[in-house]
């Protein structure tokens, strides 16, 4: 993520990138997108929602694959939180709908599931973003998360 200048009535939140963690016995790969929430202006905005993409690709003839998403490296329990270098948290979620009203976690029925043919291109996946809890009082710095995104196949 860039540098920006710091403003007073700014934060810089991102979620930088999602550390991938599958074990992977050659068949499959993923990649993904970052998510960065921006620069918010604190006295004018109370959530931000950002998207990010999520790649599969596999080879062989028929796969049927799953990918699940941990809660992150600073989460509280199941609340996904971006963290700063104070240790002053702002929550998050991932959601796999653009409503942001299906959560993408560790569950099966969180999860996203696909299918690749022959070994031909990828399927693509959004993972919709949605930062809340910005007041006015949100402590300066830069926010950030890491995820592991899992494929089970």
């Amino acid at each position: 993520m860039a540098d920006f200048p710091a403003h007073p009535d700014e934060v810089s939140a991102a979620w930088l990138g999602a550390q991938i963690g599958a074990q992977v016995e050659g068949r499959c790969s993923v990649s993904t997108t970052d998510m960065a929430f921006g620069v918010l202006d604190t006295k004018n905005v109370t959530r931000v929602d950002t998207n990010a993409t999520v790649s599969v690709s596999c080879a062989g003839l028929l796969t049927f694959f799953r990918l699940t998403m941990d809660w992150g490296q600073n989460a509280s329990g199941e609340q996904r939180r971006i963290k700063n270098a104070s240790n002053d948290y702002l929550p998050y979620e991932v959601y796999r709908n653009n409503n942001r009203t299906q959560r993408w976690g560790q569950r099966n029925s969180e999860s996203r599931t696909g299918v690749i043919l022959l070994g031909i291109g990828n399927e693509d996946f959004e993972a919709y973003g949605r930062l809340s809890g910005i007041t006015p009082s949100t402590p300066k710095g830069r926010y950030t998360d890491q995820l592991t995104v899992t494929i089970t196949f």
